[in-house]
């Protein structure tokens, strides 16, 4: 039944494909085909893969990375599928926590919060934004069914492909079916997180010491083969940024840089890098994300690509066509001068200053690039991933820039590695001068950023913009040096400072959440020593306020009422204890409420402002980009008690555990 209505979604679209061909499929000229025409045909073909489900956007999307097989509106309309996914219920996804976690387990017990709108919805899972152990995270749930889904789905297009291929065993159509293999191979490990969170968890270790990366950090206790929990990172996907703020260079060579380490130097490579899985965060950096699809990549494979790379970067035609064919990239047969005046044509090409629809258009002109796709040149399955990158680099630069090219930009960093790259793979390698040189100039033009950086930051004033350094005269050089010097001693002391914030300061912090009215009468608990909570101020006007922010790695205050303090001095003293998760000290706490071991009053308030380290500064005690959140705990209440919806929103008031000793009311928002 499946294969019959995948057959009535995609068949009209396969006949119409063959008419191109011949007009009456079987036979007759082909049918003239306008590009308005193929363009209604591309949007009306991703319209029917999007209702087909997940499995199909997913190998929709694999082959929308193959630029050797898809040609244009086609590619550009299946690259929209990153984003056409919709997404599944949240009583799903309740269902699958407690499947996960146990029985009596569910988001709210898990999580200090968990917003019910998912932040993005892919083809096998989508994500939602939570907060655990006072941290921001993500939260992501395998569809639920997924798996059948797979299966059965596979076994229709394998089904579909197999009779296709004997009807037309053309070398593309023929070529499709090792795609599938691809996909069908490298779904086992995408449908089990654990291997995701594995696979996060070496790349982020990989890129420990690059300050251009973030790689999330893993919540490994709360990792099941169907969730997986990483810190939270704020971002803007790579091709929504504001075109006028980005300098394509920088951001290209930062790119470039990681994949290379990624492929040539690590051997384990992120092999789906669509847009929707890299970002740029607040201050710059790359953010890299979803790992369901890693690569290891062979040594020998390695060692064949860094030989292409260099020969292309000392534009030495030769030396590419061999990497072509220890790649494995050119059929059995092929004239060896063919693959030659190729490579020269592509090294041309590439330093060509035109942009990149004229650079197409050239090649497309030459009779040898034309020969050539006549010829049935397939990428192998190894080499898929490598493509993809390109393809995906290739596809950002022009994004903001007509004139983009990528193998000039590239090359300082190759050049840059090349000592690096070389022993990775157990080939000796001494720096040469022109490694030398670019190796001095990067270090130079890190420094000149560094300092920029580190002076938006002093101002506050951080945004998407990649700055790019002038050029560096002696004398800037010499006050470059000295500013940094200046610059890491300064951070030195400011980061000895934060280790143990003065009273002052913690006092100033803390009383953040109240009112201006409030804040000069409150009690405040800080640290003068790290570990030992104790009173920094006595106050008068029965509010708590807790400096824990000296203490975490993000901003965090709360402000209390005085009669929730043994509610709140048992949850530190479980902590000590070592029980760690949120979830495990109010079921504790409850529990004792219950049975009358632990008084809870009638009712109290709790104020919280919750941001990253950076977005506080103490010298003025502002905030920025910071959440708030207020809890007014009503033991016992219900919905219709208090006139407040059960139902979790974003913004305004509600109840959450109604009817229950744990029963508070709920009030988010942002400062």
């Amino acid at each position: 039944m499946r294969t019959l209505q995948i057959l009535w979604a995609l068949g009209p679209f396969v006949i119409s494909f063959f008419r191109d061909v011949r007009r009456w499929v079987w036979w007759g000229a082909p049918k003239p085909r306008t590009y308005a025409f193929q363009e209604r045909r591309a949007r009306g073909l991703v319209t029917s893969i999007i209702g087909l489900g997940p499995i199909f956007v997913k190998l929709a999307q694999v082959f929308a990375s193959r630029a050797d097989l898809i040609n244009e509106p086609y590619l550009g309309e299946l690259g929209k599928l990153v984003d056409a996914v919709p997404p599944f219920p949240f009583e799903d996804v309740d269902r699958i926590i407690r499947a996960e976690y146990g029985a009596g387990q569910h988001v709210d017990t898990l999580f200090e919060r968990f917003d019910r709108v998912p932040v993005a919805a892919a083809s096998l899972g989508q994500v939602h934004r939570a907060r655990y152990r006072g941290h921001d995270v993500a939260v992501k749930i395998l569809r639920p069914g997924i798996e059948k889904i797979v299966m059965a789905d596979l076994a229709s297009a394998r089904l579909i492909l197999n009779w296709a291929i004997k009807q037309w065993p053309k070398p593309h159509v023929v070529a499709l079916l090792p795609v599938v293999d691809e996909f069908e191979a490298r779904l086992g490990e995408e449908l089990d997180f654990r291997f995701e969170a594995e696979f996060c968890e070496e790349i982020g270790a990989n890129f420990k010491d690059n300050r251009d990366v973030i790689v999330p950090k893993v919540i490994h206790e709360m990792t099941r083969q169907r969730v997986l929990v990483l810190d939270f990172i704020e971002g803007t996907r790579i091709d929504k940024l504001d075109p006028a703020r980005v300098n394509v260079k920088r951001l290209v060579q930062t790119l470039v840089e990681i994949y290379i380490q990624m492929m040539l130097v690590d051997g384990l490579f992120h092999a789906d890098p669509h847009p929707g899985n890299l970002m740029m965060s607040p201050d710059g950096r790359l953010v890299l994300l979803d790992f369901g699809m890693v690569v290891r990549v062979p040594i020998e494979t390695r060692r064949n690509l860094i030989r292409a790379v260099y020969a292309a970067v000392r534009r030495d035609p030769k030396g590419v066509a061999e990497g072509f064919y220890a790649l494995g990239l050119v059929l059995p047969g092929t004239n060896e001068e063919v693959i030659v005046r190729l490579s020269q044509l592509l090294i041309t090409n590439a330093f060509d200053k035109t942009t990149t629809q004229e650079r197409i258009d050239a090649l497309l002109a030459d009779k040898v690039m034309t020969t050539l796709f006549d010829f049935p040149i397939i990428l192998p399955r190894d080499m898929v991933y490598f493509a993809r990158t390109a393809a995906l680099i290739e596809g950002i630069g022009t994004k903001y820039d007509p004139y983009f090219q990528a193998i000039p930009i590239a090359s300082p960093v190759v050049l840059r590695m090349r000592t690096k790259i070389l022993r990775s793979v157990g080939e000796a390698a001494r720096p040469s001068a022109a490694e030398i040189a670019s190796v001095a100039g990067y270090a130079l033009g890190k420094a000149a950023r560094w300092v920029v950086d580190s002076v938006q930051n002093v101002r506050g004033s951080l945004s998407p913009t990649i700055a790019s350094p002038r050029p560096l005269g002696k004398t800037t050089v010499k006050i470059t040096t000295l500013a940094t010097l200046a610059a890491l001693t300064l951070g030195a002391t400011q980061l000895e400072a934060q280790a143990m914030p003065t009273a002052e300061q913690q006092i100033a912090a803390a009383v953040l959440p109240l009112s201006k009215e409030m804040q000069a009468g409150a009690t405040v608990m800080g640290y003068k020593t790290k570990g030992k909570l104790e009173v920094l101020r006595k106050g008068t006007n029965g509010m708590h306020c807790l400096a824990l922010y000296v203490e975490r790695l993000d901003f965090h205050v709360a402000c209390y009422h005085a009669s929730l303090e043994p509610f709140m001095l048992r949850g530190r003293e479980l902590r000590a204890e070592g029980v760690k998760a949120g979830a495990a000290v109010d079921s504790v706490r409850f529990a004792e409420i219950k049975s009358g071991k632990l008084k809870m009053p009638a009712q109290g308030a709790l104020h919280t402002i919750t941001a990253k380290k950076d977005d506080y500064d103490a010298a003025t005690n502002k905030v920025k980009n910071a959440g708030l959140l207020t809890v007014l705990y009503v033991p016992g209440a219900t919905a219709e008690s208090i006139g407040i919806s059960a139902t979790p929103k974003e913004e305004g008031p509600w109840i959450m555990f109604p009817g229950t000793p744990k029963a508070h009311v709920m009030m988010a928002g942002k400062m």
